[in-house]
């Protein structure tokens, strides 16, 4: 049955027991009162009226109590719809006066609720976004010692899945036992723990906060990681910069003063000894001013400021020159230089004068580390819908572990060789052809076997595979 329904027959049933109460209860008074001969002439009419009265006021109450049962209806249907993705209906303003306050009370609460409702989901909302853009991690822990929530951040530094809600255990959300134990260790919003940790899983050298979150008494906790692996190879970085750059100035330098000393001690007086010196002395300043204006060259690529000047260009008019622009220093060397370009030409959206640099830079090192009776053999050819140049050696060649490093500043395979420059030449070629959306790599089969640098930079428009020889130089 029905609430409303109910309702109505309790209401009907205690309107008929009144009457049939109050019935008998009259009966009763009345056969108190009159003589004992007139009592058999009040007792069909009391019945007759306890079997009519009782029917007519069990449906009067149930009619006058109608329009208050609808309107309870109603506001329960509302209630309901409360929980409905359709949303509640509109709470009634009829019935009694009763209902009538009922309802706009319901009313008034129902509509605070969901202002307040709406006003949360707003904040979480905005909470997870907040928490999934920063970059520093967040994870925090409840008093149970269960995380509860884990940032996309932090679960890229851990290498654990990211939660906003739910909650797992210290070592099944983190894996990682130095923080579980930086989590469990005592905190307070005056001392808060940290630690700088090694996450095994990622690598990565992380700083981590816990301080107390919420009430004292609940130990529930925030944890605040840092991602400190960049800043910490930056400050490598930045560390063996100027510790290469003290070295590289201390060479000419050192041979500077020991020149100048020289000349001091009397060969100045010596015409033969002077000029024999004072080249020397001009050697090293070359050197020098070459070095410095390879770092101001550098630092401009690196920072932004080195605007290419790019224009359609064929990669073959400019390797041709390029080589040819060493084949004497090629030739002092005993080596031998062959350029070998492509039949077709190579379309690239190139600055000319750069893309020339890095491949004069590539054949130089080539020059550099090849002995007497060597080859250079420079190439252009298509790959996919890149164009490259390859220049190839039978020098020192390379070993698997230096293939990446030749690149970084200040590096030499063979440091014994202190005339070879000073290891800035391929770390410009690197990043010049990065700021034309270019790469460049290095190959060797090992140590005194040779080694090819090639250079791929984006064709300009698409060309077809060329099946065609490549021609002689």
């Amino acid at each position: 049955m029905r609430p409303s329904r109910g309702l109505r027959a309790r209401a009907a049933l205690g309107a008929a027991a009144g009457v049939l109460i109050a019935t008998l209860v009259a009966g009763i008074a009345l056969a108190v009162a009159t003589e004992v001969e007139a009592r058999a002439d009040l007792a069909i009419p009391l019945i007759l009226a306890a079997v009519l009265g009782a029917p007519l006021a069990a449906g009067l109450a149930a009619g006058l109590i109608g329009r208050d049962v609808r309107a309870l209806r109603q506001v329960q249907r509302s209630t309901e719809g409360l929980l409905s993705a359709e949303g509640p209906e509109p709470f009634p303003r009829a019935g009694g006066p009763e209902v009538r306050d009922l309802s706009m009370a319901i009313a008034d609460t129902t509509e605070a609720l969901q202002a307040e409702s709406r006003a949360l989901e707003h904040d979480h909302a905005r909470l997870e976004t907040v928490l999934a853009s920063m970059t520093d991690g967040v994870v925090i822990v409840e008093t149970d010692n269960t995380v509860s929530l884990v940032n996309q951040a932090a679960a890229d530094m851990l290498d654990v899945r990211a939660r906003m809600e739910g909650q797992a255990s210290l070592a099944d959300a983190l894996r990682d036992n130095d923080l579980v134990e930086l989590i469990r260790a005592p905190t307070s919003a005056e001392q808060p723990a940290a630690r700088l940790l090694s996450v095994g899983a990622t690598e990565r050298e992380v700083h981590a906060i816990a301080v107390p979150l919420g009430l004292p008494g609940l130990r529930q906790r925030l944890v605040l990681l840092r991602d400190l692996t960049d800043l910490r190879q930056t400050e490598t970085v930045r560390r063996d910069f100027v510790a290469n750059v003290s070295h590289e100035l201390r060479t000419p330098l050192s041979a500077l003063r020991a020149l100048v000393e020289t000349l001091q001690d009397g060969a100045a007086d010596d015409p033969a000894s002077r000029a024999e010196f004072l080249h020397g002395i001009e050697v090293e300043v070359e050197r020098m001013s070459q070095m410095i204006a390879e770092l101001l060259d550098l630092a401009r690529i690196e920072s932004g400021m080195a605007d290419l000047e790019l224009s359609a260009v064929d990669l073959n008019q400019i390797v041709a020159p390029a080589a040819d622009r060493l084949r004497a220093q090629a030739a002092r060397h005993e080596l031998t230089l062959e350029v070998a370009a492509h039949a077709d030409p190579l379309p690239v959206h190139a600055d000319p004068d750069r893309t020339a640099r890095v491949v004069m830079s590539l054949i130089h090192n080539a020059i550099k580390f090849t002995p007497p009776s060597g080859s250079i053999r420079v190439t252009t050819h298509q790959s996919d819908v890149d164009a490259v140049v390859s220049v190839s050696d039978t020098g020192a060649g390379l070993a698997l572990d230096e293939l990446d490093r030749v690149f970084e500043r200040f590096y030499k395979s063979d440091p014994s060789r202190s005339g070879a420059g000073a290891g800035l030449g391929l770390s410009i070629a690197r990043h010049t052809v990065r700021q034309h959306g270019g790469r460049i790599w290095a190959e060797s089969p090992g140590l005194g076997h040779g080694a090819t640098f090639s250079v791929a930079l984006p064709l300009s428009q698409p060309a077809r595979q060329f099946q065609t020889p490549l021609r002689q130089r």
